[in-house]
């Protein structure tokens, strides 16, 4: 019984590697998360609007306008609308 392996130690070494490995793909998709968001605020830099980057990407129009946010970027047109000062 000695040769034995205990079944419990054998199915926590599983949840080990099992744990390592989904951990190794977090990251890894953190890792493409910024590759992409980084490709995304060149395209923005580079004048592509956020139209055209949706068609290429899985990313919505507004998502890509949160990214242009946190990136410090302007936003790609001007307002349409003009505020008009209270008082007036």
């Amino acid at each position: 019984m000695a040769d034995e392996e205990d079944p419990k130690v054998s199915a926590l070494a599983e949840v080990k590697a099992a744990s390592d490995q989904h951990e190794d793909a977090q990251n890894a998709e953190e890792e493409k998360r910024k590759a992409l968001h980084d490709a995304i605020v060149k395209a923005l830099q580079a004048g592509a609007g956020p139209s055209a980057i949706e068609r290429v990407s899985h990313y919505d129009r507004q998502h890509i306008d949160r990214i242009r946010k946190a990136a410090g970027l302007p936003p790609t047109r001007r307002p349409t609308v003009q505020r008009i000062p209270k008082g007036e």
